[in-house]
């Protein structure tokens, strides 16, 4: 089987629609034509287990034939290991997002740790009191007494 060239995807017409196209390598590609022209879509095919499976690898024009082989090379040593690049990129989005969920936990740990007796005293007043007179008497009394005093202090500092 010959090497795909970039020359050989910019001269698909679609009167290729369908067309499959094979290199060494396991790379294989679909001709694909659709409201944007024509797209080619690659995969990787290999044996697993005894069984026989592919990985998707993405189009080109979006990605160069570069990108594409040197994402092949990547499954490629994956599959070698004997593990299922499939059941990696997975994992490897499952990692991420409990990555990202454990930076949030912290910067909320850490937003908590920092509040300050004002800002207690704000969501208090937002959420948890209601007195007859809207809160004045209680937050004139705050202003006048509390806040100057110790409103800054951070709570952890009590």
């Amino acid at each position: 089987m010959a090497k795909i060239t970039a020359k050989q995807l910019e001269a698909l017409s679609t009167a290729d629609d369908g067309k499959t196209l094979r290199e060494d390598g396991g790379l294989v590609a679909k001709v694909r034509v659709g409201v944007k022209g024509v797209t080619v879509q690659f995969r990787y095919e290999f044996k697993l287990d005894g069984a026989k499976r592919d990985y998707s690898l993405g189009s080109w024009p979006k990605k160069s034939l570069a990108q594409i082989r040197a994402e092949r090379d990547d499954v490629r040593a994956t599959v070698s290991k004997g593990v299922d690049p499939t059941a990696a990129r997975k994992a490897a989005k499952i990692e991420a997002q409990a990555a990202i969920a454990a930076t949030i936990a912290e910067a909320e740990r850490q937003a908590s740790e920092n509040k300050t007796i004002q800002d207690l005293f704000d969501t208090w007043l937002a959420d948890g009191v209601a007195r007859q007179d809207g809160n004045a008497e209680l937050q004139r009394r705050f202003k006048k007494d509390v806040l100057p005093f110790i409103g800054k202090t951070q709570i952890r500092n009590l």
